[in-house]
Order: structure tokens, then C-alpha cells, then sequence
């Protein structure tokens, strides 16, 4: 059978000292190929290259094929005609990537050519909860894992002949990650090939796919391994008064009740876990807690400290001001008792990504970049929303283990807001399930 999609020693150079590299690929009707590696690799990078969807201070050199047709070099009006009916899409900041001035309903009816109730079916079969209401909200008033599957369904109701997919499991609980991987192996079985940058190794063995694993800066076939999660240490002294507390917090969006009466603390040096399913309303109760949003009714007490309760979001790239150096974003908020460079590099941040725009960084570089300066602020609390989403395992290992010698040395208290139930087993001292708007544990 002839090759859908065919890449010849495709590179690509964005600064002197960095370059990327994908000796060859292909690809046929059905199959699946991964490219893996750990963040800042450019496997996003290479997803965009392939197409031709480089910026102007990258150099791309090489051939990748669809067709026959030379996606690199080919004019622009053919590569939009191929986008636009052959090719879908599934980009790694799934919120960012939809119009935030239009609902998500109509977003998928008008990229797919379909009415608006299929487009609810479509997110209905995808085991989205509330379908019609998700479908009547901006993307900013859904999940990630929500908009993840937006995408999802514009690619299932298009039936493209490829799907190229950027991180496409980083946001989803363990339900909707098992209906999400079905969906994609429906795509394939209709025919679809699938492209994936990604770092989880899960969505590698459930697909069967072929893998290209970075090594020197090229991505070459190999498999892919990686270490369990770090384990909490006894011997660190738990606080008895709370340091942060909720009691009996409601928060509505319009006429949809995200958390009712739901009662949450954490103490010095404790970490807590909150999981739940993708919408469950585990991000609106960290952004409750961080003070980022007003409950409709009840109470959240707080240290008095200006900065004491630090939110790391799930979204990094908007949560981070554009345009701006990493560097500056720290230095402008930090304590004068944080080596800015030092803590930097404890979070396997080189010294040269300081220096460059947030637009500049993968997105693993920017979850560990908003990490850096939620930290830099010498907090009493962290809440965390989903982060290791979006990381390799080398660098989600980093970030875990820093957090949990931050705990140890400084009592610091965590909440960390995950679908991974692994993780949250893993390191937390107590385990608070969201479900229903409701929690308990």
C-alpha cells in the first residue's frame, strides 16, 4: 500500500546552538508513529515542520511528503487546502488553540461543516459530561481535558486521513484517557494514520505505536522507558491549625453547579490531592483555594501574607505574561531569599531559557518556568493544577522531587490537583476525591 506520509532527513534549526533532526519516517493508511522525548526537544517543533508551519527565525531543510507533494516547500494556498480537508490537528494547549470569543459548540459545527447537535452527539460519544453545556461555554469556562476533547471531536467528525496530535492524553483523567485512546483507535481503524509527539508511555502501548526516540538531538526508532514516581519520606513534621481552609464552598457557572458545599484543608508541611474526572471541578476548587476565583457561597481563610498561596496553573502559556523574559516574570516578584538562577537549574531549566520569551519555550519549559516563579515568591502553600501535564518523565520526576525536598525543608504545604491517581498515591500525605461537585477523603 502506498505511503500516505513520507519525512527525508526533515532538520530544524531555530537558534545557532539548537537544532532538531528526523532522519525518516513513514507512515500508511491505519498506522501510528510517536516521537518521544523529554521537553524542550523539539518535538513540537518537528509536528510543526512537517507542514510547513515554522516561524520566520527557523530554518527547515530536508522533505516531508504528503502524498508525494513536499509539505516544506509547497505554496501556501495548497498547504491550507490540505489542513483543511485531509489533516486534523490536535494541538498541546488544547484551550489555546480554540477562538476564545466563540462557543465550543459552534467552534466544532463550523471546522467540520456539521450541524450544532452533532457536534454535542460527537462530545456526548467521547464521554464529555454535560455534553450541551460544555458545548454552550467559552473555552476559558471548560477543563483541559474538556477542550482536549473539543479537538478530539472535531477530528473524529472530519475522518481525516491523518491526525497529528501534540501531547494528546497531557489533560485527561483515567476514564476519559481510556474513551480517548478507543476514539483515536476508531480513527485508525477507519483508515486515519496518526502522527504524535507525546510522553506518555501509556498512550504509546495502548496505540501500538511506532516509536522515534530522541537521542543526540535526532529522534531515531527505539522504545521508550522511564522510572516509577518518587515516594513521599516520613520525618516531616505535619502542622495541627490549617493553614489554608474552606468551608462550605459553592461555586456556580450560570445555572451549573461546579462544587456544592465542599470542605477542604491543608496544613504546614502536608500534601494534599485533589482527583477527580476531567470537569469534575477539581480546577475551580485549586483556583477557590488559591483565591483566583470568588466562591458563591461559603469560606476560604488564608494566611494574611501577601503571596503566601501560590497558584501554578494548568494553562502555563497564559498564565505567563507574552512577550516578557522568564527572567524578568521572576525577578519582579521573587524573594530576596531565592537564588533565582539556582532554583532555576533545580528544575532542569537551563540558564539560557531565563533569558527568552515565554512564545520561546515548549510547553513543558513553560509549566516548569511558572513553577519557578510561584516558588521564587517563598510560599507558605502550592497549589498545583495538573503538573505533570505536558512534561517527559524525566522532568516531571524533577519538578516532583524538588516540591517534596521543598516540603522537607520548609514545611511547605502542597496541593496538587491531578487525574493521575498513581501520582497522588504516590506523594500525598492525604488523598480528597472531587466528584459530583462534591468531595470526600
Amino acid at each position: 500500500m502506498a505511503k500516505l506520509f513520507e519525512v527525508e532527513r526533515l532538520g530544524v534549526r531555530r537558534r545557532p546552538a539548537w537544532s532538531v533532526h528526523l532522519p525518516g519516517l513513514e507512515l500508511g493508511h491505519g498506522e501510528v508513529a510517536a516521537l518521544y522525548g523529554p521537553s524542550g526537544s523539539g518535538k513540537s517543533t518537528l509536528l510543526a515542520a512537517c507542514f510547513g508551519l515554522v516561524d520566520e527565525f527557523a530554518t527547515v531543510e530536508g522533505a516531508a511528503r504528503w502524498r508525494g507533494t513536499d509539505m516544506v516547500s509547497v505554496d501556501d494556498a495548497q498547504r491550507r487546502h490540505v489542513l483543511r480537508s485531509e489533516v486534523t490537528f490536535l494541538m498541546q494547549d488544547a484551550a489555546n488553540s480554540l477562538d476564545p470569543l466563540q462557543r465550543v459548540g459552534l467552534q466544532v459545527a463550523s471546522a467540520t461543516g456539521r450541524s450544532y447537535d452533532e457536534a454535542v452527539a460527537a462530545l456526548g460519544e467521547l464521554g464529555v459530561r454535560d455534553p450541551e453545556g460544555v458545548c454552550r461555554r467559552f473555552p476559558h469556562e471548560v477543563s483541559g481535558g474538556q477542550a482536549q476533547c473539543a479537538l478530539l471531536a472535531i477530528a473524529f467528525l472530519r475522518s481525516p486521513d491523518l491526525v497529528v496530535a501534540d501531547e494528546p492524553s497531557a489533560h485527561l483523567d483515567g476514564s476519559t484517557y481510556a474513551e480517548h485512546v478507543a476514539h483515536l483507535r476508531a480513527l485508525l481503524a477507519r483508515g486515519s494514520a496518526v502522527l504524535l509527539a507525546t510522553h506518555d508511555q501509556r498512550l504509546l502501548r495502548d496505540l501500538g505505536a511506532r516509536v522515534f526516540s530522541q537521542q543526540g538531538g535526532a529522534f531515531v526508532p527505539g522504545a521508550a522507558s522511564g522510572p516509577a514516581w518518587p515516594r513521599r519520606r516520613g520525618g516531616v513534621e505535619i502542622g495541627v491549625v490549617p493553614l489554608l481552609a474552606a468551608r462550605g464552598v459553592t461555586v456556580r457557572n450560570g445555572s451549573v453547579t461546579v462544587l456544592e458545599d465542599v470542605d477542604f484543608d491543608v496544613r504546614r508541611g502536608e500534601v494534599v490531592a485533589i482527583v477527580g474526572a476531567s470537569g469534575a471541578g477539581k480546577t475551580t476548587l485549586g483556583r477557590v483555594l488559591a483565591g483566583h476565583r470568588r466562591p458563591d457561597r461559603g469560606t476560604v481563610d488564608r494566611p494574611a501574607r501577601i503571596g503566601a498561596v501560590q497558584l501554578v496553573c494548568q494553562d502555563a502559556q497564559a498564565s505567563l505574561t507574552p512577550r516578557r523574559t522568564i527572567r524578568s516574570l521572576v525577578e519582579e516578584a521573587r524573594s530576596p531569599f531565592v537564588d533565582t538562577a539556582g532554583a532555576a537549574r533545580e528544575l532542569n531549566l537551563a540558564d539560557g531559557v531565563l533569558d527568552r520569551a515565554v512564545h520561546e519555550l515548549s510547553g513543558g519549559e513553560r509549566r516548569r518556568a511558572a513553577l519557578l516563579r510561584a516558588i521564587a515568591v517563598h510560599p507558605d502553600v502550592v497549589v498545583l493544577d495538573e503538573p505533570t501535564a505536558g512534561l517527559d518523565r524525566g522532568s516531571a520526576l524533577a519538578m516532583i522531587d524538588l516540591l517534596l525536598v521543598m516540603q522537607r525543608q520548609r514545611g511547605l504545604a502542597i496541593v496538587v490537583v491531578t487525574h493521575d491517581v498513581d501520582l497522588a498515591e504516590a506523594i500525598a500525605d492525604r488523598v480528597v476525591v472531587v466528584s459530583g461537585g462534591r468531595s470526600s477523603g
